[in-house]
């Protein structure tokens, strides 16, 4: 199963509440490539949702003159702008792409509100530490209510050895023996960070990936690493069908009047989301879970986004046909935790529905249940009333 390659946990920082950029910034510190005894570590702080604004990220290339390289590049600016390329061909519907500036002689400097990729003896004056090979450190303010880049700074130590090749870089398997290093897929690698990518095995996920904690045999982008960076910029990455919201809205309405016209309830269910909130969010968990998380880590991504951090990845990609549905006491827990989470942390009163919470988790589930299944919404709502009507369940309208 794949996985994505965002992490779960925010770096916190106090921001200053000016309205200058500079003063709003807050630095969050990424550690990219790093050498163990036995294979090469790529290690970071996790982020969460951090992204860029649409349009292009201008990248700073000074790493300078090199001669011999393995892949015919005339120089390491060269070689690095490649695996911005790469980056690139895949960024496509995301709305952000990189853009490669070569031969720059400026010093760079943090924060200076330029990306920077360059080599050094120093983290901007912090040492490396004994096996860092680099660093992506950025810095971030909240825009909107997510936390936007507003640099990002890649520092390849100078210490290291490195070539540009492809083919193997197992510690000892490389074209120049142990000790010399790809520079390009290192590139790759903090060029992920540099959009938001975190390393997928560092949360247990064993997948194929540039983004891993260890640099390996794979010198190009993975399937894992493009679905996380298109989940990261809102791109739908699998084929599963969820309705818009404004559908999914209108069911759970025509739910409500269900309940009090046709079952006669009384609007004494109380609870503290409101009809939108109970849409949108339900739906959200679902496409978690079908998607490969649990369902407590789907409930745990979903207040990230009401908590205003974005949409974050998806734990997997599955295969059409394949869709298990949680059973039902789940999905009531999932309604129990936004509930409590609405009264909490987002300070809302209380308010009376006609759908008692087990009627919510139940019905709205089979609403989507049959949209993913090829039903129209008007066929979704029919089959839905008629199973509440007592007339069984209908079939799947795509088998």
């Amino acid at each position: 199963m794949s996985s994505s390659n965002l992490s779960r946990r925010p770096t916190r920082v106090v921001r200053n509440a000016s309205t200058s950029t500079t003063a709003r910034m807050a630095i969050l510190v990424i550690v990219g490539a790093a050498v163990v005894s036995v294979a090469q570590s790529l290690i970071a702080f996790n982020l969460l949702d951090r992204r860029w604004p649409a349009g292009a990220i201008d990248m700073e290339v000074q790493l300078g003159a090199a001669g011999g390289l393995l892949d015919g590049s005339p120089d390491w600016d060269a070689c690095a702008a490649a695996a911005l390329a790469e980056w690139n061909s895949v960024l496509g519907p995301t709305g952000v792409r990189f853009n490669a500036i070569l031969g720059s002689t400026r010093t760079p400097a943090a924060p200076d509100t330029v990306n920077s990729v360059f080599f050094s003896d120093t983290i901007f004056g912090a040492p490396f530490g004994k096996n860092v090979l680099a660093v992506t450190q950025s810095f971030v303010f909240l825009q909107n209510g997510i936390d936007e880049t507003a640099e990002s700074d890649v520092v390849v130590n100078n210490a290291k050895g490195f070539n540009c090749f492809r083919g193997p870089n197992a510690v000892g398997a490389s074209p120049l023996g142990a000790g010399a290093y790809d520079l390009r897929r290192v590139g790759s690698h903090e060029f992920g960070h540099v959009l938001g990518l975190n390393h997928p095995d560092a949360a247990g996920q064993q997948i194929d990936a540039i983004m891993n904690t260890f640099i390996s045999d794979i010198d190009v982008l993975q399937t894992d690493d493009i679905q996380g960076a298109l989940t990261l910029y809102g791109v739908a990455v699998t084929g599963i069908p969820f309705p818009p919201r404004n559908e999914v809205l209108g069911f759970f309405l025509t739910l409500e009047n269900e309940y009090r016209d046709g079952l006669m309830r009384q609007q004494d269910s109380p609870g503290f989301v409101n009809a939108e909130g109970s849409a949108v969010w339900f739906t959200e968990w679902l496409r978690y879970v079908l998607n490969g998380c649990s369902a407590t880590e789907a409930a745990n991504r979903v207040l990230l986004q009401v908590g205003e951090l974005g949409i974050q990845p998806v734990c997997g990609v599955v295969a059409a046909g394949a869709l298990t549905f949680p059973p039902r006491n789940q999905s009531v827990d999932f309604l129990n935790t936004l509930d409590a989470f609405y009264r909490d942390e987002l300070g809302r009163g209380v308010l009376q529905s006609f759908i008692d919470l087990e009627g919510k988790a139940v019905w709205l589930q089979e609403y989507l249940r049959y949209r993913v299944n090829g039903c129209n919404d008007g066929d979704a709502v029919s089959r839905v009333l008629q199973q509440i009507r007592g007339g069984g369940t209908a079939p799947l309208c795509v088998v």
